[in-house]
């Protein structure tokens, strides 16, 4: 830990003599991020990913402004919600912003759900510094032009009825439980729904896997946006590979009433399994298979998500001769 600390500190002095910007330094510490993982990491991805973002439409102040606070965040600094004035934002949505920054002050005061969903806290938090710092004017009050005011929202909400779910009853014998699922990955290329050669085998996979299944099942398909500025383009994306997805089950017999839709409001950070491998979650659409006629109500996303996620994380560690 020290060993970071000092490290991060002499890029920032070092910077200061080299020229080298802030995205720069954030950018050359990246896979080690990616490794180390935890709440500050991601959340320092998050920013180096918005950053990028913000260059890419020649924000050039802001972009900035968000790879110096991942820098900080890394470096152990804490976490604070933008402050929306501060961005002058619109006086009519002020209100909403000052009333979300508090229930998010108040989920990030508890460390055990940090420690339990530190990818969807990472998340939360840096949907919330985008929401105050570009979507607070009045030209976004529309839903369509405001992605991370309305993910932020979605995901919030998530994660209250996760806490509220497993506080509900103290007993010991009622709680959330992590399910028993299997879970396959159909991944598209970026931008597109497409079912490609290897999609397609993919899915092959899965039909023969439902096939061989004796007695009751359910089906859960879910998919998440595409690291893209374009709301609209995401937004079709998603729709249309779960459209893909589910008629490429429906026409071989899986009945449709068993199936289950949900849009993801995760963004996953890139997995790094090798020099040459990355696994891109964001492309991708999940395919989650429960036993029995249950649904999948109980189990919120960021509970399934995360079990996945730590899942991939643990491979591409041991990959890299990594212990967990």
């Amino acid at each position: 830990m020290k060993f970071h600390h000092y490290f991060l500190i002499s890029l920032l002095i070092f910077s200061s003599c080299s020229g080298l910007s802030y995205q720069q330094i954030l950018s050359s510490r990246e896979q080690i991020l990616k490794t180390k993982g935890g709440f500050e990491s991601y959340l320092a991805l998050e920013y180096l990913g918005f950053s990028k973002r913000l260059q890419s439409v020649d924000d050039l102040k802001a972009s900035e402004y968000f790879a110096k606070k991942g820098i900080e965040i890394a470096n152990g600094k804490p976490f604070i919600p933008e402050n929306p004035l501060n961005w002058k934002a619109d006086n009519s949505r002020i209100e909403e912003l000052v009333f979300m920054q508090k229930k998010l002050e108040i989920l990030m005061g508890n460390q055990s759900l940090i420690f339990q969903m530190p990818i969807q806290m990472a998340h939360l938090s840096y949907l919330y510094d985008c929401w105050a710092s570009k979507e607070s004017k009045a030209i976004f009050m529309a839903d369509e032009l405001s992605h991370c005011r309305v993910s932020f929202g979605k995901l919030i909400d998530e994660i209250d009825f996760y806490l509220e779910e497993i506080t509900k009853d103290k007993s010991p014998l009622v709680g959330i439980t992590i399910p028993e699922f299997t879970r396959f990955e159909i991944l598209f290329d970026a931008d597109s729904y497409v079912l490609s050669d290897k999609a397609t085998k993919s899915m092959v996979e899965v039909i023969d896997f439902l096939q061989a299944q004796r007695g009751q099942f359910r089906i859960l398909i879910t998919a998440n946006p595409d690291n893209n500025l374009n709301i609209s383009l995401n937004q079709n994306l998603i729709k249309n590979r779960l459209a893909v997805v589910k008629n490429y089950l429906i026409k071989n017999d899986i009945d449709q009433n068993i199936i289950e839709e949900r849009v993801e409001t995760e963004d996953f950070p890139d997995i790094i399994a090798n020099d040459e491998i990355t696994n891109h979650l964001n492309r991708s659409v999940g395919i989650y298979v429960i036993k029995g006629d249950a649904d999948f109500k109980p189990y919120p996303l960021p509970l399934l998500q995360n079990i996945l996620y730590k899942d991939q994380v643990e491979k591409a560690r041991q990959e890299r001769g990594l212990k967990n």
